[in-house]
């Protein structure tokens, strides 16, 4: 079955159970936590949902990065600058795959992207990235 949800955000669930802190999660709350850290600039809760290992694709097939250390290097500084932000247009999941429409604003410029997460034992473990150019 295949949910379709324009504009969700999930509430957020305070940290408990495993060692990242998301052991009763769905695929679909992972992602909206995800988001929801992200506006926040919330460093810490963010990186706590990837897995140690993540890869990050440019769609299909082209690995950008792998690794938690990718992550921070990436995201770290625009969070402690407050210049990013995301919004989501639309989302569907299925299964372990959470597929979103976004639009990430960072400093005054918007970019379209789909973003589809697939999530292992409630962390990410790989994004695919498509992006406006």
């Amino acid at each position: 079955m295949v949910s379709y949800l324009l504009g969700c955000k999930s509430d957020t669930v305070e940290n408990q159970g495993n060692q990242k802190g998301n052991s009763n999660l769905t695929p679909l709350e992972v992602v909206n936590q995800r988001m929801d850290f992200y506006n926040q600039h919330n460093f810490t809760k963010f990186i706590q949902l990837y897995a140690n290992d993540v890869k990050v694709y440019n769609y299909p097939d082209k690995l950008l990065g792998t690794g938690t250390d990718n992550i921070t290097s990436i995201f770290e500084p625009k969070f402690a600058e407050k210049s990013i932000q995301v919004e989501i247009v639309s989302q569907m999941n299925n299964g372990n795959f959470v597929i979103n429409h976004e639009t990430v604003s960072e400093n005054g410029n918007d970019t379209k992207y789909i973003s589809i997460y697939e999530i292992q034992d409630r962390l990410i473990r790989s994004v695919k990235f498509f992006r406006d150019n």
